[in-house]
């Protein structure tokens, strides 16, 4: 896994050298090696820090459990607010997908057309490298397309690792969110059975537990936030440059350019709307 975004980045980074007297196919190929820092980013993160990572999962995923099982009113009010995170999750798993496929879906298009023809020939555009972007000299034979799937399998591995880890991020904050409001309910409405002092002592043990959750989440996803909101920024300046200079828009320009934008503008979105999210909890 690093070692394929570790090729991946430096693909871009050599792309993005090749085209340095040229700021916006630089500033492109920059952007596209963001990505692949913030997939080790954030690998490297979860490897480092898989214990305390497994720890926080079970005790926050324990507390939500016997939150959700208690009856069915806390079950509703847990339950609310589910279907905007998975609507939130399901959006940016979709957009990273019409990204690569408005990348990567031409050249294969164009392996098909010659199949139906019987015969496959190398005459199209690596969708990354564009023939020149490695190491290496690509040679024109079978080599070729495997080149074109080791792109593809970098490019999908990215985007997955992504939509993946951010999406991750929703999920912890539902179940801690969810958590606080079945716990704020239990407190406003106790059952007849229950003492009122042994409810609070209850609540109050679990929310040092979920405090501790919180530390945890912030210690592994504070960094992310900060990367992105600092990269996007600067990837944004330059999508807005480079839109300025296209002298006539096509479907692919559109569709990489609008798909690249809705990346990186929904990327701080939704740690916004989750972070919202936790905070009024």
């Amino acid at each position: 896994m690093l070692l394929g975004m570790f090729m991946f980045l430096m693909l871009n980074l050599h792309m993005s050298y090749i085209h340095r007297h040229n700021l916006v196919l630089m500033m492109r190929y920059i952007g596209i090696g963001t990505s692949a820092v913030g997939a080790i980013l954030k690998v490297g993160t979860f490897l480092f820090n898989r214990r305390s990572l497994i720890n926080y999962h079970r005790t926050l995923n324990d507390l939500f459990e016997e939150e959700l099982a208690r009856n069915e009113k806390t079950r509703t009010i847990m339950l609310s607010f589910l279907p905007t995170m998975c609507i939130l999750a399901y959006t940016y798993s979709a957009i990273m997908m019409a990204l690569v496929l408005a990348y990567f879906v031409p050249p294969y298009l164009f392996i098909i057309r010659d199949l139906r023809h019987l015969h496959l020939t190398t005459n199209y555009t690596l969708p990354l490298s564009r023939r020149y972007g490695h190491f290496w000299p690509v040679p024109d034979n079978f080599l070729y397309h495997f080149h074109l799937l080791l792109e593809t399998s970098l490019a999908s591995l990215s985007s997955t690792t992504a939509a993946s880890v951010d999406s991750a991020f929703g999920l912890y904050v539902y179940q801690f969110a969810s958590t606080m409001h079945a716990m704020t309910f239990r407190l406003t409405n106790p059952l007849p059975t229950e003492k009122f002092s042994d409810v609070l002592r209850t609540c109050v043990e679990k929310h040092q537990k979920l405090l501790q959750c919180r530390d945890t989440l912030e210690h592994n996803y504070g960094h992310f936030v900060l990367y992105h909101v600092v990269s996007n920024a600067v990837l944004l300046c330059s999508l807005i440059y480079e839109a300025m200079t296209f002298s006539s828009f096509n479907v692919r320009n559109l569709t990489e350019f609008m798909t690249f934008a809705l990346v990186k503008l929904f990327q701080p979105f939704i740690y916004t709307w989750y972070g919202t999210v936790l905070t009024n909890a």
